[in-house]
């Protein structure tokens, strides 16, 4: 969906709509009203929402993954905006709005001479680029906080005025919204993800309880820990689990299709095998995905490099980045001039973006940061490539979701407390089934509880050592990775590499002289996505469609 000041440009096969005399609604992504099923009913009613309170105040009230355009019939005015949680990623530039990030680029006849330098270093360390940047200077993503609006003046941007995560007073009724959401989506076809944590789990017991069938699915290789425990929590809940083992058959032939879905900011391959698996949802005619993205300000996932000092008053920036936002830097010697000096900075840049997040205690601090920052690129990516497969939802990114966990006491997210009492509450025999999280279960029994504790602080501690081992050595990854474990191997040995790293030497952004050997595993496929996206600039040069 491509809209300009001179109406919509482009449709999708994928796009719904629904209108009415005083106006017309499109959208793209997974929408609905608490209570209401997703779609044109949930529009119908927000439509009455919007003649009787606006269009600012009646979009509070959609839930879901989605990007949607009002046009005003009488005055021919257009407002674009995203979902309230960051959920659905869209951009904009001075004159277009898109849900495509490489259709707006091919619009605008974009070409190399437009990268955003301190773009593309974040890419090729990170995986991806924040704070609504893109790779391409003059284009943004558009803010969950925003409205973009076409009219007879041209563009404009206004705030939604959302609520901040700290608002409220953490008295959300979640099992109410459960409740609620289990009735809006009741004759869908679901699948929901279970792996071997606690926030997959916490999603599905909640279902169950409501009586909403689905099937249960989880992908990875026989024997890895998540998928041996999913299955045992699939058998006691008595619901059907779908395995899908990741395959590197094939693997080139099928990047350019992982690299439209994946729509060029994020890594091709890190989505390589949830594309598969999503695929494979489509051929058993599931109609919505569900994933426990958001269960992070559930428990102290995001505190970790504080554990167990939890009521600080001093946030530890350099640590958090570090120790998990970056454990394995970009070295200088791979670029090139103004690039070598750009990744130099890096580092201290980040740090000095991230202080403007910083609150009164250090936990607040490390989620007021997840949430702003983190979660719209990260977890927004894999949401939005995931909905050009199939419609797919993490209920627990919801704002008023994460507003009740930022405000959890934080013994309640210490020990998975919350979860713990929740799926003891609703499903005691599933709470006592061993997780991933060191073997410890998710029980409220004293028992269990008692048995748990020390098993908490040695998985705590283990992982803490294994980051640290990880940045000092640049070791392995802290868990047991999902992916092909031939992956990597596949991809270093692919045309494909070869290939990417002469043309970033043409483009004078490594240095003449680097190998391919030479680039670090935790790089080599942000390198090879950045090139990806180099050819599609050097296809698209030329062909401007917009001013």
């Amino acid at each position: 969906m491509l809209l300009t000041a001179k109406g919509m440009r482009s449709v999708e096969s994928d796009l719904q709509s629904w209108e009415n005399p005083d106006y017309s609604f499109r959208w793209r992504g997974f929408l609905y009203l608490l209570g209401i099923p997703p779609g044109a009913a949930s529009v119908r009613e927000f439509s009455r929402l919007v003649a009787s309170k606006g269009i600012d105040r009646a979009l509070k009230a959609l839930r879901g993954h989605f990007f949607m355009v009002v046009k005003e019939k009488q005055t021919h005015k257009y407002n674009c905006f995203t979902d309230n949680n960051g959920g659905f990623t869209a951009f904009h530039s001075k004159s277009a709005v898109s849900t495509s990030f490489l259709e707006l680029v091919s619009y605008q006849g974009v070409t190399p001479s437009s990268l955003d330098r301190d773009s593309v270093l974040e890419f090729v360390n990170f995986g991806n680029v924040f704070s609504n940047k893109t790779l391409i200077e003059g284009i943004s993503r558009i803010d969950r906080n925003q409205i973009i609006r076409f009219g007879p003046n041209g563009k404009s941007v206004h705030s939604k005025n959302l609520a901040p995560i700290d608002a409220g007073k953490g008295d959300f009724d979640y099992l109410q919204f459960f409740e609620k959401f289990a009735q809006s989506i009741k004759e869908y076809r679901l699948s929901v993800d279970l792996t071997g944590g606690v926030d997959s789990r916490l999603i599905a017991v909640l279902l169950d309880y409501f009586g909403v069938p689905f099937e249960t699915t989880v992908s990875g290789m026989d024997g890895m820990e998540d998928v041996e425990i999913a299955k045992e929590v699939a058998a006691a809940m008595g619901t059907s689990l779908y395995v899908t083992r990741p395959s590197i058959d094939g693997l080139e032939e099928s990047i350019p299709e992982v690299f439209r879905v994946s729509d060029g900011l994020n890594d091709v391959f890190k989505h390589y095998r949830s594309f598969q698996h999503n695929q494979n949802r489509v051929k058993r005619g599931v109609e919505l995905a569900l994933s426990g993205i958001g269960g992070e300000f559930l428990k102290d996932e995001l505190w970790l490099q504080d554990f167990p000092f939890y009521t600080s008053k001093t946030s530890r920036l350099d640590r958090m980045f570090t120790m998990f936002m970056l454990p394995i830097p970009c070295k200088n010697d791979y670029f090139t001039g103004e690039y070598a000096d750009s990744n130099q900075k890096l580092q201290n840049g980040t740090i000095h973006n991230l202080a403007r997040y910083e609150m009164d205690t250090n936990t607040k601090t490390y989620d007021n940061i997840y949430y702003y920052y983190e979660l719209p690129t990260i977890g927004g990516g894999f949401i939005t490539a995931a909905n050009r497969v199939l419609p797919s939802y993490a209920p627990m990114m919801e704002l008023d979701f994460v507003q009740f966990g930022f405000n959890l006491k934080r013994r309640e997210r210490f020990f998975n407390t919350f979860h713990r009492k929740t799926i003891s509450k609703v499903n005691p025999l599933i709470s006592r089934i061993r997780t991933s999280e060191g073997g410890i279960s998710v029980s409220a029994d004293k028992w269990e509880v008692g048995k748990d504790i020390q098993k908490y602080v040695w998985d705590k501690g283990t992982r803490l050592m294994k980051v640290i081992e990880r940045r000092l050595f640049h070791g392995s990854y802290t868990r047991q990775p999902a992916d092909h474990p031939e992956l990597t191997n596949r991809i270093r040995e692919s045309r494909l590499a070869k290939d990417a790293i002469e043309l970033l030497k043409e483009e004078k952004i490594l240095q003449g002289n680097v190998q391919l050997q030479d680039i670090h595993d935790a790089h080599l496929s942000h390198f090879l996505s950045f090139f990806l996206f180099m050819e599609f600039l050097h296809s698209n040069k030329g062909q401007c469609h917009g001013t």
